[in-house]
């Protein structure tokens, strides 16, 4: 079995509290570039791609240039998804690795002590070859805040976006506006918790076929939205994961999401599934 992509949580710590993101109460911390380098040893086989997070702000990791060059190391390419907080900050660390494929900056961040968009807009000139995503993700109704359309007009005087091509933005959802830079565009979601209202069985998930996540304690995963770890598969530090991705129950969700339906209590309570019914 290989994924597209498995996501790493090298923290989960994080610079902002945003509204959108699900709260826990567990411990926070940030990985060792050396339970990370256990960590690429044992995923080699299972994919090219990884994902600096489930929760957390990656590029707040105290040896994020440490992690970097162990995923050059392991030949492994890297996304990041950031508030953008620090990339101004990081921006000589990350110009290092030719290995960085896609960065996911979150203009729906909320940080209400200052603007980072300028900081935002300068540092992205300097990535070069890295595919750059502005991310607006906590839409309600498909409609842009004034935070976010006050992004969008500073993005469109840095790239001279004309009239037309602009209308297209504010009406679309994934749209190309220069090579490598794009804008992305998506309702809100539930994050998926047994406390939540939403419960439903049927449904399609691409968890486990095409990613698995990895917590900052080990904990495996089988997606990348499970923050709180309760698909727990085992973990990696202490587990084969071969073993693991044989088992029974990983052959039952597998089996069960090919019916169109959730096996595990966690996916019931996931309205994510819906995205996929189409």
């Amino acid at each position: 079995m290989r994924f597209k992509k498995i996501y790493i949580e090298i923290t989960n710590k994080c610079n902002l509290n945003c509204s959108f993101c699900i709260k826990d109460n567990r411990f926070k911390k940030e990985m060792s570039f050396k339970d990370f380098e256990i960590i690429l040893q044992k995923i080699d086989k299972y994919t090219k791609y990884i994902y600096l997070h489930v929760k957390g702000e990656p590029l707040i990791h105290s040896n994020l240039d440490e992690i970097l060059n162990l995923t050059k190391k392991y030949n492994k390419f890297v996304n990041i998804t950031t508030n953008g907080v620090l990339l101004k900050e990081k921006i000589n660390i990350l110009k290092k690795y030719d290995n960085i494929r896609q960065i996911n900056l979150s203009l729906h961040s909320e940080n209400k002590k200052k603007s980072y968009i300028d900081d935002i807009l300068n540092c992205v000139d300097e990535l070069n070859n890295v595919f750059i995503v502005y991310r607006f993700w906590t839409l309600k109704n498909n409609i842009l805040d004034d935070r976010m359309l006050e992004y969008l007009e500073k993005i469109k005087l840095k790239y001279n976006i004309d009239e037309s091509s602009y209308k297209k933005i504010l009406e679309g959802n994934n749209i190309k506006i220069k090579e490598n830079v794009y804008i992305n565009k998506d309702k809100e979601f539930t994050w998926p918790s047994l406390e939540n209202e939403y419960c439903r069985e049927n449904g399609f998930c691409y968890g486990l076929r095409n990613q698995i996540g990895i917590l900052v304690d080990g904990t495996i995963t089988i997606c990348c939205l499970d923050s709180f770890g309760i698909s727990n598969l085992g973990n990696i530090f202490n587990d084969n994961l071969e073993e693991i991705l044989k088992c029974d129950r990983v052959n039952k969700i597998l089996n069960n999401f090919n019916e169109r339906r959730a096996f595990l209590d966690i996916c019931k309570h996931c309205s994510y599934k819906e995205r996929f019914d189409k």
